[in-house]
């Protein structure tokens, strides 16, 4: 993937250090960020089946998306891909958002250094189809629901896990689909898609998802 026009998000501990001056933002980018950590921790808890994964409150969407972006980030422990989704050991995982990124600054709150089985995460952003191929996990926004079948197509034969919280998108061919119900994020699964890309997903994810066939 030619990444030249592609946004690359940097770990926020990369950036320099702020003036004096900017401390109330550098403060609540620390707040921003720790909560967006004991997110993802909550997430991992609820994996291995010791917590469930709440909202903190009906129609807060800020909190709704710091939790999905824990979520997605977190997927990336859970799916394994072939050798060959990869140049090298040590290549990184791309986390690729394609369209309108309903995450914020939540998303690369939640990415931390450390690596996953190796492999540092990166954040790519992108407005163009034909640039997917490379990604590992491609959430595709709700910008892009009209596009959903091309993009499908595009990515035929790719070892990509397509994420998105569309209306009906894995029973489409998404592989997990984020859903929002009595204040609990659900996610449903296309195991028959993701395998059909090479994937492997972990028992402990699929334990907690609903699994969904194509065409219902």
């Amino acid at each position: 993937m030619n990444t030249s026009s592609l946004m690359v998000e940097k770990h926020p501990q990369s950036r320099p250090v702020k003036k004096p001056r900017n401390r109330p933002r550098r403060d609540l980018f620390h707040r921003l960020t720790c909560r967006a950590q004991r997110v993802s921790l909550a997430f991992s808890l609820a994996v291995s089946g010791a917590i469930p994964v709440p909202v903190a409150g009906q129609g807060d969407s800020a909190d709704e998306y710091e939790l999905k972006a824990a979520m997605l980030y977190n997927l990336t422990q859970f799916v394994e891909w072939p050798a060959s989704a990869f140049p090298n050991p040590k290549a990184p995982i791309l986390l690729c958002i394609l369209g309108r990124d309903p995450f914020g600054v939540s998303l690369s709150s939640t990415v931390p250094k450390d690596t996953v089985n190796g492999r540092p995460v990166l954040i790519l952003r992108t407005q163009r189809e034909d640039e997917v191929r490379s990604c590992h996990v491609l959430y595709i926004s709700t910008s892009e629901r009209k596009s959903t079948a091309q993009i499908f197509s595009t990515l035929n034969g790719s070892s990509v896990l397509t994420v998105g919280e569309i209306p009906h998108f894995a029973a489409r061919g998404g592989m997990v689909q984020f859903a929002l119900e009595d204040q609990q994020i659900r996610f449903d699964i296309n195991v028959d898609a993701a395998s059909r890309a090479g994937l492997k997903i972990s028992s402990k994810l699929l334990m907690l998802a609903q699994i969904v066939k194509e065409g219902t």
